[in-house]
């Protein structure tokens, strides 16, 4: 027999049924927000079987049109063929961006030992490529294209893994001269890849080469970098006298892509710096000095001013940033992902942050091959990093030092 309900127990009834009506609101409102900001966004789908992602919108960039292809002996060229890489400075033709374009290849035995090293790395069957439902990899992809829609060539690869086991979330860099095999084509610069078949085939070439899984991309462009500057009010760098020639270099080809005047924005003195997002990309670019872990340190170092400035925006401000970044991104991460993401970032504020960097201390050399300045590797022990950090459960791979 069922008991009555007292004035009091009615009123918990109620109050209870309110407060489930609310929360479902809320719920529904953040979804709605959520699809609104997801719907903006440029998503394409991709299909995974048999181990081989493919792309379902945009053509690959084949033999016939490729800016990465052959030159008349059958040699895999670095740079497209008008050799404008660096902004319009290297004539050169040969993707060197400058950097010592006239020196002679390494020896023949040198450039023996990489190609060797790579066709061993390629052929070992010894490890498969890893993969753990608890770990979602996502490929974060910035081009070099100055033209909207143009094929373009990945500057910037961050493989970005979250671990929901171990509570991590691992940003490894990979550093765009890596000399591997790309599938299907000749041996070249990991960033050839992406003008050679778009992010598929860059998914698929990591995966080859480094033996991880690359579950999902998201690609942005030089004009979204801009925007994400200019939107945060810039960012405060010390720039060096070396360093202010390079910039203004950079800022004249931005000029004339964007139809500006000549000297606009050029950089005068050099000291601590407010620069906008013209200035940030032209300072994130420079390749001139140093080496390419530095252009990255450079990149990194501006992308952090950024990140302090996004968290002190206020919700206008920080909608107005997502209404004109969101539409610039191109990502195969379902709608579904996306939201679930969204939903994990109160958990993903408390997980433990790790970088890293492909190749690790110790395991490369910096060689010439076919004109191109090339970073070759030791495979076997950046494998072993990149994996024990993205799989510390997985990873059992042997290694061979070969130093």
């Amino acid at each position: 027999m069922e008991r009555p309900v007292g004035p009091k127990g009615k009123k918990i009834k109620k109050i209870t049924g309110i407060t489930a009506a609310v929360i479902a609101f809320l719920i529904l409102c953040g979804y709605l927000l959520a699809h609104s900001y997801i719907s903006k966004m440029n998503r394409v789908e991709a299909l995974s079987k048999d181990g081989v992602i493919k792309e379902t919108s945009g053509a690959d960039i084949t033999d016939e049109d490729s800016r990465l292809d052959t030159d008349s002996s059958g040699e895999a060229l670095g740079g497209d063929s008008s050799g404008e890489d660096a902004f319009g400075d290297d004539s050169s033709g040969d993707d060197s961006f400058g950097e010592d374009s006239s020196g002679d290849d390494s020896s023949p035995e040198l450039i023996s030992s990489a190609e060797e090293a790579i066709r061993k790395n390629m052929e070992d069957k010894s490890t498969s490529v890893l993969s753990d439902k608890n770990v979602f990899n996502i490929l974060l992809i910035g081009t070099d294209n100055r033209k909207v829609g143009e094929n373009s060539r990945s500057d910037a690869m961050i493989l970005l893994s979250i671990n929901k086991k171990s509570k991590t979330i691992t940003s490894a860099s990979l550093l765009r001269d890596i000399y591997l095999q790309i599938p299907g084509k000749n041996n070249n610069r990991l960033n050839a890849a992406y003008a050679y078949g778009g992010p598929s085939l860059l998914m698929n070439t990591i995966e080859q080469n480094f033996k991880v899984s690359v579950d999902r991309y998201a690609s942005v462009d030089f004009y979204v970098f801009m925007d994400i500057i200019d939107a945060v009010g810039g960012v405060t760098i010390e720039v060096t006298d070396k360093e202010i020639p390079i910039i203004n270099n950079y800022l004249a080809e931005l000029n004339s892509l964007r139809g500006e005047k000549e000297g606009t924005d050029y950089l005068q003195e050099a000291g601590v710096l407010k620069l906008n997002g013209k200035q940030a990309l032209a300072y994130a670019r420079n390749r001139y000095i140093g080496t390419d872990f530095e252009r990255t340190a450079r990149q990194r170092r501006v992308l952090s001013e950024a990140l302090q400035k996004v968290k002190k925006l206020n919700l206008i401000q920080l909608n107005s940033l997502l209404n004109k970044l969101l539409p610039q991104i191109t990502t195969n991460l379902t709608e579904g992902e996306i939201f679930s993401m969204i939903l994990s970032i109160p958990k993903y504020a408390g997980y433990k942050m790790d970088q890293s960097h492909i190749p690790v201390d110790n395991s490369y050399q910096f060689m010439r091959i076919r004109g191109m300045d090339v970073i070759t590797l030791n495979f076997d022990k950046n494998i072993k990093v990149l994996q024990e950090q993205l799989y510390p459960n997985q990873s059992k791979r042997e290694v061979t030092l070969n130093q």
